[in-house]
């Protein structure tokens, strides 16, 4: 069995949560040969013949995508690991201006740059916009998460190398989290930064803006069970991908406003940002700004043009 892990736009953070396996790597390793991964090994091109491939990152650039198109032709199996690989991640936040400010703010604007002001012409070009690597090839499985948690490879990795299917949870963080719904009064939306939340009671009941229940689970609700509020780094959860017509944003107003009796017209009025609180880990899938609904085509619309 030969392995591979590419990694395209991204910060290398799933391909560190396999090594952080630790000793379960062995028994992997026992059965499989891991042929090629950047940050792993010294192996410039991916060899011919891989059984299963992992690709961790978005697509942003030619390079990205080339890379994406061998590692597809070279495997028997294709596996986009990581929300990023699976829905575009935060490189898809990019799209939110053009690549002239992105290039002019990261050349000539940071206090780290050279006071030349050169932008450099030797690295490889941006696309129009980001892409997730489905968008661009055929993927035989996802597997989500900012990175995908310990516990979850733990299972997945053994099955795939012995060929084994598995039966896993499909339900939402919401499911995972061990906060109670106590009642809701004069409901308005917090900041993260504004006070300290109950520990005991649901988050979005007190005002902040957790995505818990419109996101995929098998993360163990680590963030709510840490008083954080969930950013929605694992994707969408399923009952949102299945239908055409149901979208976080829209989803996440219907949520507020059946746990307040708020209008829907006055909980939209609450919500600020969208782009970063609602598609901050989405906004770079065709799947995604396609539904009928998504706000995603205004957004990018707005803030690039």
């Amino acid at each position: 069995m030969k392995i591979a892990i590419e990694e395209l736009a991204g910060c290398s953070g799933c391909t560190i949560a396999v090594l952080d396996l630790h000793e379960m790597l062995l028994d992997v390793v026992a059965e499989a040969e891991i042929v090629y991964s950047p940050v792993i090994m010294d192996v410039k091109e991916p060899p011919e013949d891989i059984d299963i491939a992992f690709v961790t990152g978005a697509v942003r650039n030619e390079e990205n995508r080339e890379r994406l198109e061998k590692i597809r032709k070279r495997s028997k199996t294709l596996v986009a690991l990581g929300t990023c690989a699976c829905y575009g991640g935060v490189s898809g936040l990019s799209m939110l201006s053009s690549n002239e400010d992105i290039f002019s703010c990261v050349y000539r604007e940071a206090e780290t740059t050279k006071p030349d002001g050169v932008i450099p012409t030797d690295v490889p070009p941006f696309l129009y916009r980001a892409f997730a690597v489905g968008d661009l090839v055929k993927i035989d499985y996802y597997v989500t998460g900012c990175p995908p948690k310990e516990a979850f490879l733990k299972e997945l990795l053994p099955a795939m190398v012995a060929g084994n299917t598995l039966e896993l949870s499909r339900k939402s963080v919401c499911s995972e989290c061990d906060r109670k719904m106590g009642q809701v009064e004069n409901w308005t939306l917090k900041r993260r930064h504004e006070g300290i939340p109950d520990r005991e009671h649901c988050l979005l009941g007190q005002g902040y803006l957790c995505l818990g229940s419109v996101t995929f689970g098998r993360c163990g609700a680590s963030c709510p069970k840490n008083n954080v509020p969930c950013h929605g780094c694992n994707g969408p959860s399923l009952d949102i991908l299945r239908e055409p017509c149901r979208d976080i944003y829209g989803m996440m107003v219907r949520r507020v406003s059946d746990l307040t009796d708020k209008p829907q017209k006055e909980v939209e009025k609450e919500f600020y940002d969208v782009a970063h609180t609602m598609y901050a880990f989405t906004i770079g899938s065709l799947i995604m700004e396609d539904k009928e609904n998504s706000k995603i085509r205004d957004l990018i619309k707005e803030r690039s043009g």
